[in-house]
């Protein structure tokens, strides 16, 4: 029913390798039109639910370690924006960004892309995107369940984009789910982690 992206996504990808990803600024967030963070900020209450008049929220399958979103935004504007930011910022993870790099619960998730241990899908039809995450273990599935309850409650629920997670992170990175992969995950982020600034 929804058209698969591959053609669009390939486009983004080529956009951002020969203009560039926008700038950081000095809380380690990307900015500009490629991101559409300032726009997606601005317009967080104009996405809903599929169907509803609630804030999205995923459905998750912890079973199958699966994520899936399904956002109806008030414009096929919006809900281009949204799959554009969403295909920029995978792009900017599998490429070796790490996006709000002081906050460790991104840098878990960029550490998490970088190794493959987790898989996203987007599609888009008119106003309506389905975005899947599926993951190859328990702690990555943590990891981005615990990053879907931030975007759907405190993005999509508020519009805010500042706030820090890294204790939720510390408590996943802590669990059994994580034991193995602990070492190598504090590693990534002691050498990636940034101060977070002003």
């Amino acid at each position: 029913m929804l058209k698969n992206f591959k053609i669009f996504f390939a486009t983004s990808l080529i956009t951002v390798l020969f203009i560039g990803c926008g700038t950081m600024n000095n809380r380690g967030e990307y900015e500009g039109s490629l991101s559409n963070i300032p726009y997606l900020k601005q317009n967080h209450s104009q996405y809903l639910q599929y169907g509803s008049n609630m804030t999205p929220a995923p459905t998750k399958d912890e079973n199958n370690l699966r994520l899936d979103w399904t956002i109806e935004a008030s414009s096929e504007e919006g809900a281009k924006k949204l799959a554009d930011h969403i295909d920029f910022m995978t792009n900017k993870l599998k490429s070796g960004g790490t996006p709000r790099a002081w906050d460790k619960l991104f840098l878990m998730e960029a550490y998490m892309k970088q190794h493959h241990y987790y898989t996203t899908s987007v599609e888009r039809n008119g106003k309506v995107v389905v975005v899947s995450k599926v993951a190859k273990n328990k702690c990555a599935y943590d990891v981005i369940s615990a990053h879907s309850n931030a975007v759907s409650g405190d993005f999509f629920g508020r519009g805010v984009t500042n706030k820090d997670y890294s204790s939720i992170a510390e408590n996943i990175l802590n669990s059994s789910e994580c034991s193995s992969l602990k070492s190598s995950i504090e590693n990534f982020i002691s050498s990636h982690q940034i101060s977070r600034g002003m």
